[in-house]
């Protein structure tokens, strides 16, 4: 269908890829120009690193019987990689680490550890797969250790090279590699290629201080310059991380790092939940994720942290998928995709009507339905009208219980 410089392909606005029953995006993300310009691989491997780097947010503790739980539903959800942790950090996360790689799972059991042979140590105690083993590489970061660019490199052969004698799969990460040289990243990349024969490299917008675009353009940049497996590893500093993860794989990263709910050091990192359904609904990327299981996950992971989301998180927020507004839900119940672009049992999430201020007619048929009490039309409005009372009353919406009462006073 051509239109106005739009070319959809031959398919119709209305039953195109962009539409299901569960689901419906917009058109022009199909548009066949916007779509030549993106590169994604033929699957998306998901890196999950909640129980290392989601659990560096502050405050942050995972005990052992909580990391293999969220690993056992990691691997459940369709996760391929799990980042156990660091075995060297303590005890209890050394035999975190270890249980995990002996729980059986389908996805891959990776160990991060630092430029240090006792680090890979630790990982091959613990029995993982494979190692993810950080440098830095950004120029601030490199101040700030007071490592030359030859020190690195020395340093990362040395680690790389004992971690594959030892049988390891290894991935080679950039700390900072977005506040790097881009000539120093491919030299580092290619002389412990040669030397060691790393299997990935994760470039790491680790400050999160990278637009998307620029983004792209560097990975697409290494992506020429290497033969190696590219992931990419961002943070949310200024609300992008999503954004800019999705960028790096349209444009020749096929890992993706991310954790549940986002968490990660300062803003976190790229949230699965929002990377995974972008993926899937806006991009048209195959995703073997178990969408309808997102919201149990992040509730459980959300009761382990105890960091609790914003109650409009997109995806699994509490309150995402609920209204107040009586306009709102007098054109929700007709058709719910009219008012959202997917369902939330899409993912595992419901949906919410809030009786308060806003609310109208609507509102309270919809909330007398869910609780199986009929009324009249009259009836109807004497409750609204008492509603409305006392949610500007208390400043707040009114809980069930509440509404409750007031209904039992209207109808005797």
């Amino acid at each position: 269908m051509h239109t106005d410089g739009f070319d959809l392909d031959g398919e119709s606005f209305e039953n195109g890829r962009w539409v299901s029953d569960k689901y419906w995006v917009s058109h022009f993300n199909y548009d066949r120009e916007v779509l030549s310009r993106l590169h994604f691989p033929d699957e998306v491997v998901f890196h999950d690193v909640t129980l290392r780097d989601g659990e560096q947010t502050p405050g942050v503790v995972f005990r052992k019987n909580e990391k293999v739980e969220i690993a056992r539903r990691l691997d459940e959800v369709g996760v391929q990689r799990i980042e156990a942790g660091m075995p060297v950090v303590s005890r209890e996360d050394f035999e975190a680490v270890h249980e995990i790689a002996h729980l059986g799972l389908r996805a891959k059991v990776i160990a991060f550890s630092r430029m240090l042979r006792e680090d890979v140590d630790a990982a091959l105690r613990a029995d993982v797969s494979g190692v993810i083993t950080e440098a830095p590489v950004g120029i601030p970061k490199l101040r700030q250790f007071g490592w030359t660019y030859d020190q690195v490199v020395e340093k990362s052969i040395d680690v790389v090279e004992y971690a594959k004698e030892h049988g390891l799969w290894v991935a080679l990460f950039g700390v900072d590699t977005t506040r790097a040289d881009p000539e120093f990243l491919i030299r580092l990349f290619r002389e412990v290629d040669a030397a060691a024969h790393h299997d990935s490299v994760v470039l790491a917008d680790t400050f999160g201080c990278t637009s998307p675009e620029a983004y792209g353009k560097l990975v697409s940049v290494i992506r020429r310059s290497i033969p190696q497996t590219l992931e990419v590893h961002t943070h949310n500093d200024f609300g992008l991380a999503v954004a800019t993860a999705i960028s790096g794989l349209a444009n020749g990263a096929s890992v993706v790092h991310t954790s549940v709910n986002g968490l990660g050091e300062r803003a976190g990192n790229a949230s699965f939940e929002e990377v995974a359904l972008a993926l899937r609904l806006l991009y048209g990327v195959k995703v073997n994720v178990k969408f309808e299981a997102l919201k149990e996950l992040s509730e459980v992971v959300q009761r382990y942290s105890g960091v609790r989301l914003a109650q409009n998180k997109p995806v699994v927020g509490e309150r995402v998928f609920t209204r107040e507004a009586g306009i709102s839900i007098a054109g929700w119940v007709k058709y719910h995709l009219g008012s959202e672009s997917y369902l939330p049992e899409m993912v595992g999430n419901r949906h919410g009507v809030f009786l308060g201020k806003k609310s109208g007619l609507h509102t309270i048929e919809w909330k007398l339905g869910e609780l199986g009490i009929s009324a009249t039309k009259e009836q109807m409005e004497e409750i609204l009208e008492k509603v409305k009372t006392r949610a500007e009353e208390k400043k707040s919406n009114l809980t069930d219980e509440e509404f409750l009462e007031i209904v039992r006073s209207v109808i005797k």
